[in-house]
């Protein structure tokens, strides 16, 4: 199976100013599908995107465009989130946010040390009295192009 690319398109310097940035997705529209996580990363993740695609498309759903994939992160099993347009008929897997503020922390080094920056990020919330449970992560490179950009990951957490 040959793997596509999904990656956001963004220059180095434009990657560098979602570095402690709020991203609001309040009032976004996803669909969401369960994917297994092992140490904070999703498992098999471009395969999920586009097996995730084909069933969005299947139910008659769109994507909005630019694509943007985020995963929710979890133990052993987390969700990969993919913003659609908002659809008049919903399923259980269509989930719309009134309110979704995130914080992210841009991350260059390897998928291995994604959980250490994870805490290191937590601290930081922590030290600024922002508590939170809940963490997504949005990859800006996957298999396919991390020889060219880097390992690249945004870490984002609720606030």
């Amino acid at each position: 199976m040959r793997l596509h690319c999904f990656c956001p398109d963004l220059s180095p310097e434009e990657f560098a100013t979602l570095d402690l940035q709020e991203l609001d997705l309040s009032g976004k529209t996803f669909y969401t599908s369960k994917i297994p996580m092992v140490s904070h990363f999703p498992m098999n993740p471009e395969i999920k995107i586009e097996k995730t695609l084909r069933e969005i498309e299947s139910k008659g759903y769109r994507t909005v465009s630019p694509l943007f994939v985020i995963f929710e992160d979890g133990l052993l099993m987390g969700r990969i989130m993919i913003e659609i347009v908002d659809p008049s008929v919903k399923d259980e897997n269509v989930k719309k946010f009134n309110s979704l503020k995130l914080m992210g922390k841009t991350f260059t080094g390897p998928k291995y040390l994604v959980p250490k920056a994870l805490k290191q990020f937590d601290r930081y919330l922590m030290s600024q009295k922002l508590l939170t449970t809940e963490f997504y992560f949005w990859y800006h490179s996957c298999k396919k192009c991390e020889k060219e950009k880097g390992d690249r990951t945004v870490i984002l957490g609720r606030v």
